[in-house]
């Protein structure tokens, strides 16, 4: 296993990795996830060439296993809102023939590395409630719930 930057040469296993995620958020949450398209590889480049962002990659074989991309984040202009700058991990997916196997937390633990580095004093991330399984990974990591985002359909 290896972590490290992704980098162009990954955008293909990118792309299967998330059609992966994309098809399970889109089957649990239709409302709020679209299917998975080729639109999906621009948004992976794009997100590939900003330098302001984390995109690191795990890696078995030269084979992309999974990825977590992060970005850092500080609140400037609301007063009541802390202005210690926060890690916000975007997307963290892990192939479903390899979940368990520590690929996850290690990606995780790289993340924690860099975010510290970057002076952020906290890490952050939205799960779907009806993601169990990364909910208990990320408790297991010793995350915990700050807050809830709550909706309500009002058409249809």
């Amino acid at each position: 296993m290896n972590i490290r930057k992704a980098t162009i040469d990954d955008l293909d296993g990118l792309v299967d990795l998330n059609k992966q995620i994309g098809e399970f958020h889109f089957e649990n949450a239709p409302s709020v996830f679209c299917k998975p398209s080729e639109e999906e590889r621009q948004f992976l480049l794009q997100a590939l060439n900003d330098q302001e962002r984390l995109f690191l990659v795990s890696t078995i074989d030269k084979k992309v296993t999974g990825f977590l991309t992060a970005t850092i984040s500080q609140n400037e202009v609301i007063p009541f809102l802390s202005k210690e700058p926060i890690c916000r991990v975007g997307t963290i997916v892990i192939d479903q023939y390899h979940r368990d196997s520590g690929l996850g937390k290690s990606l995780m633990l790289e993340c924690k590395k860099w975010a510290l580095s970057s002076g952020a004093k906290e890490i952050r991330l939205e799960v779907m409630e009806f993601n169990d399984k990364a909910q208990g990974f990320y408790k297991n990591l010793g995350f915990h719930t700050q807050s809830k985002i709550m909706s309500q359909s009002i058409c249809g």
